[in-house]
């Protein structure tokens, strides 16, 4: 486990991504790339770029493949479609459910925030017994999710929160949550790899779910003077 900001904090709000940080989407979702990418005129993915797009940002990605810029929210959507589908045989990432349950009891709020669509969200939490979020937000936009975390953020603040993380694993979920002022946590399970998301500086990088209990069973209980103590210590 990696530590850089020591934003600390009692119980607060923790916002997960969905794709790639809770529910195994990556193969998946290159199936469904590659499925469009001749109706888009776009360079599939193949075997040999898998790593390549895991050291590159979404943007680099959109870039390396050649998506067209002004039909990119038209792809988006179909992915959210073409992903309804896939749903049914959806995992969740190993160790996540019990990660969750245990954050929860923690006395965390825990939300969703994803550019997928929240029906589809919903279906995958109710198959794998996973309704334990009390909110998901889902938004149309690929590069917003700044907009929706700064919303959630000060709705939460009205109601006594006064610490929010976003847990995700790309470099735009860092970003997003750098833009909206909430303390970021990259996870390396996911679409980027370690070396590409430590160049966006998240607060924490984790490399396995039991880490993010780890983290945030210590900021429940003690302050932000101890945690830097133990940290330097």
């Amino acid at each position: 486990m990696y530590l850089y900001l020591t934003t600390m904090t009692s119980k607060g709000v923790l916002v997960f991504d969905f794709d790639g940080t809770i529910a195994d989407t990556i193969n998946p979702l290159i199936r469904i790339i590659n499925g469009l990418a001749d109706e888009f005129s776009f360079r599939k993915i193949s075997s040999d770029d898998v790593h390549i797009l895991k050291n590159k940002s979404t943007k680099e990605i959109i870039s390396y493949l050649n998506m067209p810029i002004l039909r990119l929210p038209l792809i988006v959507r179909r992915i959210r479609y073409e992903m309804n589908r896939e749903i049914p045989t959806l995992n969740p990432i190993v160790d996540m459910k019990h990660v969750l349950i245990s954050l929860k009891q923690y006395g965390y709020s825990l939300g969703i925030l994803t550019t997928n669509s929240r029906d589809n969200v919903v279906r995958f939490l109710n198959r794998n017994g996973m309704d334990i979020f009390d909110f998901i937000r889902s938004t149309h936009h690929l590069f917003g999710k700044h907009i929706v975390l700064k919303g959630i953020k000060r709705v939460h603040a009205k109601r006594g929160f006064r610490h929010v993380f976003y847990v995700g694993d790309e470099v735009r979920d860092v970003e997003a949550g750098r833009k909206a002022k909430v303390s970021t946590v990259a996870v390396t399970w996911g679409l980027n790899s370690k070396e590409r998301l430590l160049k966006a500086y998240p607060d924490y990088i984790v490399e396995e779910p039991e880490e993010l209990e780890g983290i945030f069973s210590i900021l429940a209980y003690v302050s932000r003077a101890q945690v830097r103590k133990m940290v330097k210590g």
